[in-house]
């Protein structure tokens, strides 16, 4: 799974942090990913990009 967050589109509101802390930390004004999902948690990182209300998560699986 390859997660990568928009800096441009982030407004760092930490939604992301929130639903998969083990995958996002907002670090300064934006979100950094800093893991990947813990196996058969990786619906957690999907409800925080569909979450995103910027829109600024992608995922390629």
């Amino acid at each position: 799974m390859r997660i990568q967050v928009d800096e441009s589109r982030c407004i760092g509101c930490g939604m992301c942090a929130f639903a998969a802390p083990e995958v996002f930390q907002i670090v300064g004004k934006w979100s950094k990913v800093c893991g990947q999902p813990v196996p058969g948690h990786e619906s957690r990182v999907c409800d925080a990009a569909n979450g995103c209300p910027v829109n600024a998560i992608t995922i390629e699986r």
